[in-house]
C-alpha cells in the first residue's frame, strides 16, 4: 500500500510521522468497503491474491481508518476518469496542485487539458 510505505519512509528520513500514525483511505464503493473490512470469501471473491488481503490486515490492526466518501467528492477521480472543467479544478485545488504560470499563459483550450 503506497499510503504506508510513503508513512514508512517519511517517518526513516525525516522522523516527521510517527510509525502508528492511522492512515484515512476514502472509498466511494460500498463493496469496496465491504470487502476491505469484512473477510468474505465466495465465487466472486475468489480470484482476490493473499498480498492483497494486506489492506484488511492494516484495517484489522488499526493503521488504516476507511471512510465513505461520495462518488461525486472523489478526488482520485481527477486520476482515473475524464471530468468537467470545473470538476478538474475542483479536486486540482483539493490536492493542492496549481496550474503553471508558463500553463496558465499557453492554456486556450477549452477542456479540462493535461496537467
Amino acid at each position: 500500500m503506497e499510503g504506508r510505505g510513503i508513512a514508512n519512509m517519511l517517518n526513516e528520513i525525516l522522523h516527521c510521522i510517527q510509525a502508528h500514525a492511522v492512515l484515512t483511505m476514502g472509498i466511494d464503493n460500498a463493496a469496496a468497503i465491504s470487502l476491505a473490512c469484512k473477510p468474505t470469501h465466495s465465487s466472486k471473491t475468489r480470484h482476490i491474491e493473499l498480498r492483497w488481503h494486506y489492506v484488511r490486515e492494516q484495517i484489522k490492526a488499526g493503521h488504516i481508518l476507511v471512510k465513505k466518501v461520495s462518488g461525486t467528492e472523489n478526488p482520485a477521480d481527477m486520476f482515473t476518469k475524464a471530468l468537467p472543467k470545473r470538476s478538474l479544478a475542483k479536486y486540482r485545488a483539493d490536492i493542492g496542485m496549481r496550474i503553471s504560470q508558463e500553463q496558465r499563459c499557453s492554456d486556450t483550450s477549452v477542456g479540462g487539458g493535461v496537467l
